[in-house]
């Protein structure tokens, strides 16, 4: 077979050639007589063969699978191509996604340091004004102008609060915590902080069903702030002369399913629904929901169109509903101005145990409007016979220096620095009574300042009070956690400041005076002393103790075995006790006496004779000097 065989196939004896299985294409089949001996004529035939082949192979079938072949890479590049057109636009949606979040944070952080900066101007505006409030050389109208200026400043001061607070919802770290109180006694509470506003402009603020009690499971910060934001809203948009009506209700959970949309995680079958209307232009109707986005602002704002400025009130509005897993909406009036209504769960079953706060008495209060401008003034007790105590301020802000020196200076013995390192560098040789301190400084900051004064023996003993603008809970118990012993949020009251500065310092002179009547320090209080002052008294008493008897026990014997500088001594001594080694070794003898003649083992001359002391009637004089009776005459 031509194109099959490579060699000729002798058939012996056989006439029939097979073939199997033969591939397709065109053949000749050769057959071919001869022998050996050449004894017959050679001769040859052959036929032309065409195999076909099968119809899958066949050339209508090869071309098919080949533009099916071309078809699919096609539809899998074009595929590809898609898939990586949507890859892109994911990407590039979620890079802008990633970026515009980033944005917004800075932007919060940004908003969240100016509303800590702006903290200290308030300070300067705020600490004048309530101290000019409280002078009684001003007329009546002026002090009506300064009263403005203090309400404008209270003003400014919730706006920081709310920027600060803002902060916190965009970075979900606002937290609820809910306790049991009057509800009604706390909205009338800010009510009637609007009311002289109100007046001014002259609108009417009505309530309705606000005469009684109604004690729920409620956050007073957040509902504060709710019922703020709509009230600065109704008043800026009521206009001269307009109404603004209030109305308090309490409903059940099927009353309020057709307004707002409730589901099943809310557990409260009772509900209270706050409403306030206002009679000014209203809201388009297909604005109703969009006012509650973000930075979403009304077009045409000199027509008192709603959310005119920031554009967060009503998104913090109800963001904070949302928290207190509530539901707010807002409503066009039938005839002017619209309405906002918000419900808020009343049961303890509608918040989780973390945002229970422990039930407290506090719901038996009764509300009791507050008297009209009534100030409070801290009346200083001050001996100006008497050594002033010294104070050490630290910040960074001239300003604040300068009024805080102002206010304390008629007081204290006052001492600045404007550096916290500074500041420790000094407290040797300014030997502070008290020290105030601000948190955020360059360089060493407040809590650093004032961890490394409370670990170190020399100065552990001073108060610290952080005056700050860092004004959230977390910074506060941060500022505590750090050793110190109060925290001041600016702007502060004058008279708090001042009130609170005497406090210590009136904590740490019974202090002095305990430490200075007892001979061991299981006889103080606990948490009166820091664990290294509990050491370092603990150390000297048994010293005190040795050295009972010796009547030469000076400051060099005291240094050498404690291990401490004379002058760290004297100092550290000085400001524990109040008075200086010297006078603190003859007191403790004299309390050491007093404790053995009350347990009537001995007679006056032993115990004068243990006591250190050369004679007995120098004894007695001493002890007479010190408890006012002589030894045979105490009794305890």
């Amino acid at each position: 077979m031509d194109g099959y065989d490579n060699v000729w196939i002798e058939a012996n004896s056989s006439r029939q050639a097979y073939y199997s299985n033969l591939p397709a294409g065109k053949y000749t089949f050769r057959v071919k007589i001869f022998n050996n001996e050449n004894t017959i004529n050679e001769t040859q035939n052959e036929i032309f063969v065409r195999i076909k082949p099968a119809p899958w192979l066949s050339w209508p079938a090869l071309s098919f699978y080949t533009i099916l072949f071309l078809f699919v890479v096609v539809l899998v590049v074009r595929m590809q191509r898609r898939i990586k057109t949507n890859k892109d636009k994911a990407l590039k949606a979620q890079i802008e996604i990633e970026q515009e979040h980033k944005v917004n944070k800075m932007n919060m952080s940004f908003f969240a340091n100016l509303s800590h900066e702006f903290r200290t101007p308030l300070t300067m505006i705020s600490g004048p004004i309530t101290i000019l409030s409280n002078d009684d050389r001003l007329k009546d109208e002026s002090k009506q102008l300064i009263y403005i200026v203090q309400r404008s400043v209270n003003r400014m001061l919730r706006l920081v609060n709310q920027l600060m607070d803002f902060n916190k919802l965009e970075n979900d770290t606002l937290k609820l915590k809910v306790k049991t109180l009057d509800i009604i006694s706390e909205l009338n509470r800010t009510i009637d902080i609007f009311k002289l506003n109100a007046k001014e402009k002259e609108i009417d603020i009505n309530t309705y069903g606000l005469e009684d009690r109604f004690v729920m499971w409620l956050d007073l910060d957040k509902l504060e702030k709710i019922v703020t934001n709509l009230l600065i809203n109704a008043i800026k948009f009521s206009g001269s002369k307009g109404k603004i009506n209030i109305t308090f209700d309490v409903i059940s959970r099927d009353e309020i399913a057709g307004i707002f949309p409730l589901t099943v995680q809310d557990a409260s079958t009772q509900w209270v629904k706050v409403a306030i209307s206002d009679t000014g232009r209203g809201i388009p109707e297909d604005k109703l929901e969009k006012i509650f986005e973000r930075y979403y602002q009304l077009d045409n704002q000199t027509k008192e169109y709603y959310n005119w400025g920031t554009g967060i009130g009503l998104y913090y509005s109800r963001r904070l509903v949302e928290i207190h897993h509530g539901y707010i909406k807002a409503d066009n009036n039938d005839e002017v101005g619209a309405t906002f209504t918000f419900v808020l769960p009343v049961s303890k079953q509608a918040y989780s145990p973390q945002e229970r706060q422990p039930e407290t008495d506090a719901q038996q209060n009764e509300y009791i409007p507050y008297p009209p401008e009534k100030k409070y003034k801290y009346e200083f007790a001050n001996d100006n016979n008497k050594q002033k105590q010294k104070l050490l301020i630290i910040d960074d802000e001239s300003e604040i220096i300068h009024y805080l020196k102002a206010l304390l200076s008629p007081y204290y013995d006052v001492i600045y620095k404007f550096d916290a390192d500074s500041a420790f560098k000094e407290l040797n040789e300014t030997e502070p009574d008290l020290i105030l301190c601000d948190v955020v400084m360059p360089g060493t900051d407040g809590f650093t300042f004032s961890r490394k004064v409370k670990e170190s023996l020399s100065f552990c003993h001073i108060p610290i009070v952080l005056v700050t603008a860092k004004a959230t809970v977390e910074n506060q118990v941060e500022g505590l956690n750090t050793g110190a012993d109060a925290y001041v949020t600016k702007p502060f009251d004058p008279n708090y400041l001042l009130a609170l500065i005497n406090s210590q310092l009136s904590n740490r002179k019974k202090t002095q005076r305990m430490l200075i009547g007892v001979t061991k320090t299981e006889k103080i209080e606990q948490d009166i002393l820091t664990p290294q002052d509990k050491t370092f008294m603990s150390e000297l008493y048994k010293l005190m103790e040795n050295e009972l008897s010796n009547s030469e026990l000076n400051i060099n014997r005291m240094t050498d075995v404690l291990k401490i500088s004379r002058t760290k001594f004297y100092y550290k001594v000085k400001g524990l006790t109040g008075e200086n080694p010297g006078v603190l070794f003859k007191t403790y003898k004299l309390n050491r006496a007093a404790e053995l003649i009350l347990e009537g083992n001995m007679n006056i001359s032993e115990i004068a004779d243990i006591t250190g002391f050369s004679t007995p009637s120098h004894f007695s004089v001493s002890f007479k000097k010190h408890f006012g009776v002589s030894p045979k005459n105490y009794h305890g």
